[in-house]
């Protein structure tokens, strides 16, 4: 376990900077008005919702922890696969991407550290070592994409020939992942699960209207809104592994983000579905 999970979310991130170019960075001058109005939406309505959930359910304390986590994550890059699936804007999905997860290494401290301290009774108040959150995060996270950018950049033909089969092992690395948090937690599974459904589902639906709204009183495209819709639900559950597992040396932390992830992901297949439906009839248009 403890190898593992940081062999796999280092993998993971590597395939994540193979995808990135410098130009993923400056295209928030194409995108000024969606990036800023989403990259601010991520970072004060994701809090918000999990600050709303706490509030309304009373959670356990564990379930709290996990959200909190979740809500400060940065984007998740299968976010960017949703989006090439249900026609959105790729190229403003991969850019919303990159920008959160750059950002991550000050606000996702930050806002974890906040979040727990302000929901978390004094009797399960958990411990944030800054220092070393940040040291993992720039080893777990940055290193792995600067390395990836560098070797694209290195080798621009062979990345490129090799894309497809680094987006599969990217996906069976995220499987991986889902099992291995699964299989620590079995003992308890069922009771945990049984726990944190009644705040993972709403957390995925109100994150997901939240996207969707923050796009549409933009005035954003049909395509633009549903990135948003997916960019705001889908968190990087490697990083959230890395902080719970790791530096919280608690991988229950992890299971809301897993549960999530899981729930999330038959919601946003049928929303594909849909898309995907109303794009081959002429007379009708895209939500």
């Amino acid at each position: 376990m403890d190898l593992a999970i940081p062999a796999l979310v280092w993998l993971l991130m590597l395939v994540v900077g193979l995808e990135l170019t410098p130009g993923d960075f400056r295209r928030v001058l194409v995108y000024p008005r969606a990036v800023g109005i989403a990259t601010l939406g991520q970072l004060l309505l994701l809090p918000a919702c999990a600050a709303l959930l706490i509030w309304a359910a009373r959670p356990e304390p564990w379930i709290v922890a996990g959200m909190i986590l979740l809500a400060a994550s940065p984007g998740g890059a299968i976010s960017n696969l949703y989006s090439y699936l249900g026609r959105g804007n790729v190229a403003l999905s991969v850019t919303l991407t990159a920008l959160s997860t750059l950002l991550a290494l000050g606000t996702m401290p930050a806002l974890t550290a906040a979040g727990l301290a302000l929901f978390l009774q004094e009797s399960h108040r958990l411990v944030i070592p800054a220092g070393r959150m940040i040291g993992q995060l720039s080893l777990m996270m940055l290193l792995p994409l600067t390395l990836g950018m560098a070797l694209r950049a290195w080798r621009p033909a062979g990345v490129a020939a090799a894309r497809q089969p680094l987006r599969i092992l990217s996906l069976v690395g995220l499987a991986c992942l889902v099992g291995i948090i699964l299989i620590d937690q079995r003992e308890d599974l069922t009771a945990a699960v049984r726990a944190a459904l009644p705040t993972a589902l709403p957390f995925c639906i109100i994150t997901m209207a939240a996207g969707f709204i923050v796009g549409w009183v933009a005035r954003l495209s049909s395509e633009d809104r549903f990135t948003l819709l997916i960019e705001f639900s889908t968190r990087n559950l490697g990083l959230v592994a890395i902080m719970g597992a790791l530096i919280m040396g608690q991988v229950k932390l992890v299971l809301f983000a897993t549960l999530v992830f899981l729930i999330e992901l038959p919601i946003v297949l049928i929303l594909i579905a849909i898309r995907s439906h109303l794009a081959g009839d002429p007379n009708k248009t895209l939500a």
